[in-house]
């Protein structure tokens, strides 16, 4: 433990953490004291017999409940570490706020070619009903061409971002993607998955490599604070794969990563996998590659998810598949033969339907159990059947509580009493299928105990009272996702998810404990200090 901890001078002394540990050990669940030498985990037990084993080690009282450092299985970290350096507008009651918004940022940065702004609202909250437009947009950008970012899915853009990039009345829509067009047939400038808003971000000017490693220090640092210690980052390019490899090198990366390459489904999957050459393989405990992120459908709170029914006040229409069958099950069955694992975003029950019988058909072929494919979100009904297939399989889920909170009021409103069943957490643990608890940050609230908090009241945004009650998880069940479940997600369960004998020295301390505390006292409770590696990286 040498070196200097947010600059305090540590030495290499044993360290004996003194305190109430929840080690998530089923040999020793809990503890009086955990003794940690260098950046492993000796042994816990009582205080008596570690100073024995160690009598030359410091021992430190802890202020609160010890347990392992929480995992985020899908937070965008780079995208946090970006959304703190420009305009995000995460609460807005109206158009005319958001519009003003922008308005005041752009005039407090003259001069802007591009401005991309991180949008993360829904037509519900918003007093008309509705989007803003490149009609709202225009008359305060200037020549500025703006990009509304609503994380990967949607874009909303102005008149000049669309000039620039060609967009008109002729451009078709590109396949799993769609222009939204008003009455006389000329684009609004809303782009409806990841596609269309694709024609305009890919003529945005990339973010310097400079900037990319600023925003990974300012988005981990921030992590720590909610006591992360590690997670996984769907969707990334090769500029910023790049950046991570180059921040393991420097020794900057205190946030362990796995790191998701997105595949482009419009490469085969062996010249996709070839141009990772150079990746695969790549890494330590601080810095793994893969799965690969896929998107097969759309969203529940854009209204683009894949159903099996009709989406209402839309006859006939059943949500967006960004990727066909097709493609993807050749993807699928590639990737089994050959040792890769897929995560896979679905939302909607026929979305998980579609993809699960490719898993099926490529495990008939190529078991892929110890491949630990996963499904993302899938919150919109998923059927009893599908949960059983994950289960038989081996399919890890990928869950998003603070998503629900956040989406689950305006699914309510579309779908009336049906949502009670949206994200219907008990019964996929009922089914046995293991469940990594993740985030989806920046768009969604990136604390895990608010996570394990939603997860456990099923409360959402906007409504008084729980959503479908009886799929809440228990206290314990919450916890673990955060835990054990996202390090068996992120390939790291034998070194991370508990405070056992040889596992990493990765804790977090909180001042409530998040078994044992109620709902309330879980909601008021704060993060009081991370350490990843038997380091601090965080201290409230």
């Amino acid at each position: 433990m040498a070196g200097r901890l947010n600059g305090r001078a540590a030495d290499d002394r044993d360290v004996i953490v003194r305190g109430r540990v929840r080690t998530m050990d089923a040999a020793r669940p809990s503890a009086e004291a955990m003794l940690v030498r260098g950046d492993r985990v000796v042994t816990t037990g009582d205080l008596s017999t570690l100073r024995a084993l160690s009598p030359s080690a410091r021992v430190e009282r802890a202020r609160g409940t010890v347990l392992p450092g929480f995992i985020d299985a899908h937070v965008h970290t780079l995208v946090v570490g970006l959304e703190r350096r420009r305009l995000t507008i995460s609460e807005a009651g109206s158009v005319r706020e958001i519009v003003e918004r922008v308005r005041d940022w752009l005039a407090s940065h003259p001069g802007l070619d591009w401005a991309v702004v991180g949008l993360h609202v829904h037509a519900e909250d918003l007093a008309e009903g509705r989007l803003p437009d490149r009609h709202d947009l225009d008359p305060v950008s200037g020549g500025t061409a703006l990009y509304l970012d609503r994380r990967t899915h949607d874009a909303i853009v102005n008149s000049a971002a669309l000039e620039r990039c060609g967009i008109d009345r002729s451009t078709p829509d590109p396949p799993g993607g769609s222009i939204e067009r008003d009455a006389g047939g000329e684009p609004t400038g809303v782009l409806v998955e990841r596609p269309a808003a694709d024609l305009v971000f890919s003529h945005v000017p990339p973010v310097d490599r400079d900037d990319l490693h600023a925003a990974l220090a300012e988005g981990q640092a921030h992590l720590h604070s909610l006591g992360v210690v590690g997670a996984a980052e769907p969707g990334l390019s090769p500029v910023e794969l790049a950046v991570y490899q180059e921040a393991w090198a420097r020794g900057t990366l205190t946030l362990r990563t796995l790191a998701m390459p997105l595949v482009d489904t419009a490469l085969p999957p062996e010249e996709f996998l070839a141009g990772l050459g150079t990746v695969t393989g790549f890494g330590d405990e601080r810095l793994r590659i893969g799965p690969l992120k896929v998107y097969f459908d759309g969203t529940g709170g854009f209204g683009t998810a894949l159903l099996g029914r009709a989406w209402p006040g839309r006859p006939g229409y059943h949500g967006t598949q960004v990727c066909s069958t097709a493609t993807f099950e050749a993807l699928v069955d590639h990737c089994a033969a050959r040792g890769w694992s897929l995560a896979v975003h679905t939302v909607g029950d026929e979305a998980v339907r579609i993809v699960l019988d490719c898993f099926h058909r490529a495990d008939l072929r190529h078991p892929i159990r110890d491949l630990r494919f996963s499904i993302m979100h899938a919150y919109l009904w998923p059927s009893a059947e599908s949960m059983e297939r994950a289960a038989r399989l081996g399919v890890v889920l990928s869950t998003q509580p603070s998503m629900h909170w956040r989406v689950g009021a305006g699914i309510a409103d579309r779908f009336g009493a049906l949502a009670d069943d949206l994200a219907p957490l008990g019964a996929w643990a009922a089914a046995g299928v293991r469940m990594a608890g993740g985030s989806d940050g920046p768009d969604f609230p990136m604390s895990p105990l608010f996570g394990m908090w939603q997860a456990r009241t099923r409360r959402v945004r906007a409504r008084t009272g729980a959503l479908g009650a009886r799929w809440a998880l228990t206290p314990a069940q919450a916890l673990r996702m955060w835990t054990l479940d996202s390090a068996y997600y992120c390939f790291a369960d034998d070194v991370r998810g508990s405070l056992a004998p040889g596992k990493l020295a990765d804790w977090v301390e909180v001042s409530a404990d998040p078994v044992e505390a109620d709902d309330d006292a879980l909601a008021e409770a704060a993060v009081l200090r991370t350490v990843v590696g038997g380091r601090e990286v965080f201290a409230a």
